[in-house]
């Protein structure tokens, strides 16, 4: 059995596709909505021991979030979790040495340290479908990394367009708003080639955390090998936020 907190990570059709997939291998899949403080105590008492969690997405703000001494007390159960994306990308990183493996690109880049912002992973999406409204950092990193690295843009441009869009907070950071400040500080050879991702149409194609999240999903229905994540730089940050849940209207107050 597979028991999953997901939310803005995943689309309604990633849901079907490992759904179908779930039922096609004889696999016991539960969605559950992103997790919040006690979800897991009241999970250990419903689950055999042989079931595994796997953690994307989870809640701050509206709710207090899951913490480090509740996946500590749930591992000890014997119970097996790992995570990926978001809030579970966080977990991972705090426990991995308590046996929490971590999936995925934006795991890498907090065991590296190469972020540490309370921030990086946060966003606002609709509460009924859990779709996202605005773009978190990580996943402009994730874009301006591979234009970097394709050589769309030179490192002068990616850091100046990654500073641009760390200036706008998470809960304004409407695609709307991060053309209008990119149009305004890129010169105009960046703007022309970071411009386009963010039509709408795009939006998925650079985002890292649904990459990292259906990856992670994959590996635990057995459909893909990962291995987990480790430290290459031996930082370990202290502590991080998740994606609040927030109605999008709330956000340009």
């Amino acid at each position: 059995m597979l028991v999953v907190y997901a939310g803005p990570s995943l689309r309604a059709t990633d849901v079907e596709r490992l759904t179908s997939d779930a039922l096609e291998r004889g696999l016991d899949l539960e969605l559950r909505p992103p997790i919040i403080r006690g979800d897991l105590e009241k999970l250990t008492g419903e689950l055999p021991t042989s079931a595994e969690v796997l953690l994307l997405d989870g809640e701050f703000g509206q709710n207090m979030s899951v913490s480090v001494t509740e996946v500590r007390a749930f591992l000890q159960t014997g119970r097996r979790m790992s995570g990926a994306s978001s809030m579970g990308a966080l977990r991972a990183t705090e426990c991995r040495v308590l046996g929490m493996a971590g999936y995925g690109w934006v795991t890498q880049q907090y065991l590296d340290g190469v972020t540490d912002s309370d921030a990086d992973v946060a966003l606002l999406f609709e509460p009924e479908t859990y779709q996202p409204v605005t773009i978190p950092l990580v996943n402009v990193r994730w874009l301006l990394d591979q234009s970097l690295r394709t050589g769309l843009l030179t490192p002068a441009h990616a850091l100046l367009a990654l500073e641009v869009a760390r200036s706008v907070h998470y809960r304004l950071r409407f695609p709307s708003a991060l053309e209008r400040a990119w149009s305004r500080e890129l010169p105009g050879d960046a703007a022309t080639v970071l411009l386009p991702f963010l039509d709408e149409e795009r939006l998925d194609e650079w985002d890292r955390k649904r990459t990292d999240a259906l990856e992670a999903l994959d590996h635990c229905l057995g459909l893909r090998q990962l291995s987990p994540a480790t430290p290459t730089a031996g930082r370990f940050p202290a502590r991080f936020p998740v994606d609040a849940q927030l109605p999008p209207h709330e956000a340009g107050r």
